[in-house]
């Protein structure tokens, strides 16, 4: 099988772990590509990814996940897309099993689920949330609704493009997804990423992204008033 795989991550601030991921991306087939959105990051975070190989894209100040995710894809050549995040460190590796199936033609779309958290980081507001709202629209329940490695096609990715911005990108994608009649399924994986802890910048993070996801299932819900669906 040929190299068509373009990996985007979106990073900011992410000095600190972005050479890892890198580099245990690197070691897997079939990738065309690794390009890094650096979203205004001011820690170094370009300059390393450039040093492990990826193609850097710098934004001049920080626009959010969507508008880097969006970015990504237009600078991108391959057939195939794998959205992931810059803090998976060594468990990047793992991006292969989603892929797979898109390649084979086993689903349009394939979303990581994450194996439950050692420790908790929260409280599962946010997840519980997500899983909620997903269900509801969705009608499916889902392990790990906010997760943000995503693999598809180049020709799913522009039509679910340009993506939402905020903290609500995931589950807006996952909305729409189902609205464009993909085919959705979400892959067991042993990654893991950093987790928010519980300290006052923990809870405000939290908070900020309850309202941008509890934002999207509002917008979602009016446009399917409207009959959008």
């Amino acid at each position: 099988m040929k190299d068509d795989v373009s990996v985007i991550i979106p990073a900011y601030n992410e000095a600190a772990v972005i050479t890892a991921t890198l580099n245990s991306l690197n070691s897997l087939p079939h990738i065309k590509e690794i390009v890094v959105v650096d979203d205004g990051s001011n820690d170094g975070t370009a300059e390393k990814a450039k040093a492990a190989g990826a193609q850097v894209i710098v934004q001049p100040f920080n626009k959010g996940k969507g508008a880097a995710l969006t970015r990504g894809l237009q600078e991108s050549l391959g057939e195939y897309i794998c959205f992931l995040d810059a803090d998976l460190g060594e468990s990047a590796a793992c991006a292969a099993k989603l892929y797979q199936p898109i390649k084979v033609g086993n689903a349009d779309i394939a979303i990581a689920a994450f194996p439950p958290a050692k420790s908790k980081g929260g409280f599962g507001v946010v997840t519980n949330l997500a899983r909620f709202g997903l269900r509801s629209f969705t009608g499916k329940e889902f392990q790990s609704p906010l997760s943000g490695q995503r693999a598809m096609s180049r020709g799913a990715a522009e039509r679910l493009a340009p993506f939402a911005d905020g903290f609500g990108v995931e589950v807006s994608f996952t909305i729409d997804a189902y609205r464009a009649g993909f085919r959705v399924i979400e892959i067991p994986v042993e990654m893991f990423h950093r987790e928010t802890g519980r300290d006052w910048r923990g809870f405000y993070h939290r908070g900020r992204q309850c309202c941008h996801v509890a934002r999207v299932f509002l917008e979602k819900a009016r446009d399917r008033g409207r009959g959008f669906d």
